[in-house]
């Protein structure tokens, strides 16, 4: 098995384990495109030291001499996937309530500008009303 076909692997077992979701969030990690990890998988392309380098960076328990040589395990530990802490459901709560209060004030705002416009309305209506006349009273 080559060191493309490892390579491929290790992304297919990122993958499964969620903390990548595409070849494209890949790419953009490992500082490359979509199509160069096709052509790696393809082998079109060899798997290129910048492209190792970048992804023991960024992915630090990945066994690199398993990717290149195809010794030892995958990863030098077992990668843990996040586990929910509650965080993500109360911030979305806050989320939920505070999209509440903005639908409430833009109502509440709706209703104040159709107040102003009835205003304005009654006001050039009363001041049209207005007796007018040629004469000038003068004091």
């Amino acid at each position: 098995m080559s060191e493309n076909i490892r390579f491929i692997e290790v992304i297919e077992a990122l993958k499964q384990m969620g903390v990548v979701n595409d070849y494209v969030q890949v790419a953009a990690i490992l500082e490359t495109n979509k199509a160069g990890i096709s052509d790696i998988k393809s082998g079109r392309k060899k798997l290129s030291l910048d492209i190792l380098r970048r992804m023991k960076l960024s992915y630090p328990n990945i066994n690199i001499e398993w990717v290149i040589m195809g010794e030892g395990e995958m990863f030098h530990t077992k990668l843990q996937t996040s586990q929910p802490t509650g965080f993500e459901d109360k911030l979305l709560n806050i989320i939920q309530e505070k999209d509440s209060v903005i639908r409430e004030q833009a109502e509440e705002i709706g209703q104040l500008r159709e107040r102003i416009a009835q205003l304005q309305r009654e006001k050039g209506k009363n001041a049209s009303d207005a007796q007018t006349s040629d004469i000038a009273n003068v004091g």
